[in-house]
């Protein structure tokens, strides 16, 4: 914003009952480079003034004398000749905001302000009346341009009534002339649940609202997703932007049929395995210990047990143990009372009973202090949890699922993680293997997580080109599943066309061509990696990005033999 003084047509219409006030206003807007139209003491008066100099703007008082007060002036003003107003006044009362809003001003301005307050209200309210009376001017243009578009567009106006489909919206949700003038969720078919989802993303700020899918037919296949945007010609109303996903939908599920899970994907023996096991322990209501690096999917097991158990009806609750103080891990977990320490102000429930009837996930559990690994312990065994600064425990039924990337077998043997919490809660357990040990399921990853980044983006990146592919095959990731999916969202916004290439890659994995090429199979890919290790196994295995054990035990099962 500069201090540039604007145009000298400018004018502007001052009302104000108090001649002081008025004489300092008017002051200070010459002062800031604007016309005076001419000053008003009287709604009516200032009625007159409107209709005889037609100002720019009007700087209207709200509490004045006679038979109108400055809300009904304005709404005469801007009825009669659409000119914009800026309201004065000292009494914000929730009952006068409410009676000026609904005459549609430009802005307030609450007494007593300063220049910097007054300038930075002129020049918006200016601003905005200007694109007003352009978009008004080109309302009927941009309908045209929305009826070229190749996505749907409807138009919403602030009471929430369809006035305007473009021809691609008409066809995708089969509306007809009758549909317009209809309430928007009418209009579209939509469920309660969709049109919830759409009303929230619709108050949410724009820069953060996210698509919201809409089915078609009942057909998870045949989907739409809508982006909402605020319409600028009219306060509250909506623009509805429709995209046919349904190509995307059935592009995935033939990816990866078969290979997908509960949300997981893997073709690997590996990963059979697990899903074998969460099948097996979804049935019982034991506490399960689940393994893995940072990545591999360990929140996707526990939540995986929750909805195929008896408990899928019942809460659950997420905790990442990971990072919090004692203080805050006891809160958390087991809750307190208002006053028992510094910040509690107020009483809270803790996760033990906000997951009663369902499940609790402690991720990282292995972070927790000892002392908060004793209260734990004490919770588990009695199956009654006490808040913080309360004397009395209450019951609670849960199931306690939990999960960590330590060995807490070491942790126990050195003294840092308590050995009758460990066999409380480790009644069964599942171990998720690194992406490294299962590459063979980075194919049907990396195609589930384009059609989702595809999806985010709106960007029409359909393939993967067979060397990146290879790059992704050949990488190490240390991050796991979770950083292959963030790597494909970075691919997916960096490239340009239709074909994700390593070069849209970030550049660790870009950078890690393919040693040995993916279409030789495991078997002729564990030969290749000897071959250009001179035989050294420890060499080959890195090559390939496999664990010694992993490498070794592969070489036995398929009878390679090193001569």
């Amino acid at each position: 914003m500069t201090d540039s003084a604007p145009p000298p047509t400018t004018r502007i219409l001052i009302v104000e009952d108090e001649a002081v006030v008025a004489l300092d206003i008017e002051r200070r807007v010459r002062e800031l480079g604007y016309d005076v139209a001419g000053t008003a003491a009287a709604a009516e008066e200032a009625v007159r003034l409107a209709e005889r100099e037609r100002p720019d703007l009007v700087l209207m008082d709200i509490r004045l004398r006679g038979i109108m007060d400055g809300i009904e002036a304005g709404r005469q003003i801007r009825a009669a000749w659409g000119i914009p107003v800026i309201y004065l006044t000292a009494h914000a009362d929730e009952a006068t905001l409410a009676r000026a809003k609904e005459t549609a001003p430009h802005g307030y301005l609450l007494k007593p302000f300063d220049e910097q307050k007054l300038r930075v209200a002129l020049e918006v309210a200016l601003a905005r009346h200007e694109r007003d009376r352009v978009v008004r001017r080109y309302g009927s243009d941009l309908e045209a341009v929305l009826d070229a578009l190749p996505n749907g567009a409807v138009l919403v106006d602030p009471g929430g009534d369809v006035t305007f489909a473009n021809s691609t919206a008409r066809r995708m949700l089969q509306l007809g002339d009758r549909d317009l003038g209809r309430p928007w969720p009418r209009a579209l078919k939509l469920t309660d649940a969709t049109r919830e989802e759409i009303e929230r993303e619709a108050a949410t700020t724009p820069g953060e609202r996210r698509r919201v899918g809409i089915p078609i037919g009942g057909a998870p296949e045949t989907a739409l997703e809508v982006d909402v945007v605020d319409d600028p010609r009219a306060g509250g109303g909506k623009i509805l932007f429709l995209h046919d996903v349904s190509e995307v939908r059935s592009l995935r599920a033939r990816l990866v049929q078969g290979a997908e899970f509960e949300k997981m994907i893997g073709r690997s023996e590996a990963m059979r395995r697990v899903f074998q096991s969460v099948s097996d322990l979804a049935a019982v209501d034991s506490s399960v210990l689940i393994r893995g690096e940072t990545g591999t999917g360990k929140e996707l097991v526990a939540r995986a047990l929750h909805r195929r158990s008896v408990r899928r009806d019942g809460p659950f609750v997420a905790v990442n143990c990971g990072g919090l103080s004692d203080e805050l891990a006891a809160s958390q977990l087991f809750g307190h009372l208002r006053g028992s320490f510094t910040g509690a102000v107020a009483d809270r429930e803790g996760c033990f009973e906000a997951a009663q009837g369902g499940v609790l996930f402690l991720d990282e559990i292995g972070e927790l202090s000892e002392r908060v690994q004793a209260s734990l312990l004490r919770v588990l065994e009695d199956q009654r949890v006490t808040r913080i600064g309360e004397n009395t425990s209450r019951a609670v039924d849960v199931r306690l699922l939990v999960a960590t990337h330590r060995d807490l077998e070491r942790e126990i043997a050195e003294r840092r993680f308590r050995a009758d919490l460990y066999y409380r809660f480790r009644v069964a357990q599942i171990d998720l293997p690194p992406l490294r040990e299962r590459r063979e399921d980075i194919p049907a990853l990396a195609s589930a997580f384009l059609a989702a980044a595809r999806a985010l983006t709106g960007k029409q990146v359909q393939e993967i080109d067979d060397a990146a592919l290879g790059a992704l095959v050949a990488h190490s990731w240390p991050g796991n599943v979770r950083e292959l999916r963030n790597a494909i969202e970075f691919g997916v916004v960096r490239c340009a066309g239709r074909k994700l290439m390593t070069g849209d890659l970030p550049p660790e994995v870009a950078a890690e061509r393919a040693a040995i090429d993916p279409g030789l199979g495991e078997e002729g890919r564990i030969r290749e990696a000897l071959a250009q290790a001179g035989g050294q196994r420890k060499r080959a295995a890195k090559l390939l990005g496999m664990s010694r054990a992993t490498f070794y035990r592969r070489l036995r099962e398929l009878d390679i033999d090193l001569g």
